[in-house]
């Protein structure tokens, strides 16, 4: 059996060194607020108007950064079914025929394609809903009052932040920074919280992060299977996803992970 564990090992090294001298694709994930509010998230805050003048200036120098990293395709959060269409109105936009509409998808992704003269965008994304009524039932039917009572706090913690960067004198890049960065991706611990609630004979929070861990895990393996040698991949996804999602292409070894904060300023 040692035997055995030793050469699936030493196969194991042989293929990661293999695969760390080849020509891996580049992954750098965006993580971004919602242009348009969101409305599906736990936590949906109150947004300006980024097609203001001001704003749109504020986009260009974002897209200004962010081709510092030279993506050769670009991910944005959407249902592959929808790809064709987004980049039917992509190639309107090229033509002069489509005016940008509010969300980060078009604003960012789009805008950057088109500066860099892409063809078109790829759309990664995988349906899975989060019930959180099953799962704050669960926890009052157990009586876990414990984990019921971190919520608010967290949630308060969370729109304060929303408010206090949701202000005319904080630039987009600057609000982008601060949804990348450690300290704020570190509440994703709270789905750690949600997926103690219940018990052994109705795991309702386990059940549902288990989807939530798989959402993540599909949106990865869709980015990975469009990713080819040499590739600088730029994902724009929601900020809640950045956690795992850095996290899954840190650790495979067939990518480089490439940390947006390098191109979102001081």
């Amino acid at each position: 059996m040692r035997a055995i564990l030793a050469s699936l090992l030493g196969s194991f090294l042989l293929t990661a060194e293999a695969v760390a001298q080849d020509d891996r694709p580049d992954v750098m994930v965006l993580g971004t607020f919602h242009f348009t509010g969101g409305g599906q998230d736990y936590i949906n805050p109150a947004v300006d108007d980024y097609l203001a003048p001001a704003r749109q200036i504020e986009i260009e120098a974002l897209v200004e950064r962010l081709a510092a990293f030279n993506p050769t395709k670009i991910v944005v959060e959407l249902n592959p079914d929808a790809e064709d269409r987004f980049n039917e109105l992509y190639d309107a936009y090229r033509q002069g025929e489509h005016d940008l509409t509010v969300n980060e998808r078009q604003q960012i992704g789009m805008r950057l394609a088109a500066r860099l003269g892409h063809d078109r965008l790829y759309a990664a994304d995988y349906s899975s809903g989060m019930d959180f009524d099953t799962m704050m039932g669960a926890a009052e039917d157990h009586g876990q009052t414990h984990l019921l009572g971190r919520l608010p706090g967290l949630r308060e913690e969370i729109e304060a932040l929303d408010a206090r960067l949701n202000q005319p004198h904080i630039i987009v890049s600057e609000r982008l920074r601060a949804y990348n960065t450690p300290e704020f991706l570190a509440s994703h611990n709270v789905y750690l919280t949600l997926a103690q609630m219940g018990s052994v004979d109705n795991p309702s929070g386990a059940n549902e992060m288990t989807n939530w861990w798989g959402r993540n895990l599909h949106i990865f393996a869709q980015v990975a299977q469009i990713a080819e040698p040499g590739d600088r991949i730029l994902v724009i996804y929601g900020s809640g996803h950045k956690f795992l999602l850095d996290q899954f292409f840190s650790d495979a070894v067939e990518f480089n992970w490439v940390d947006s904060l390098d191109y979102l300023g001081d």
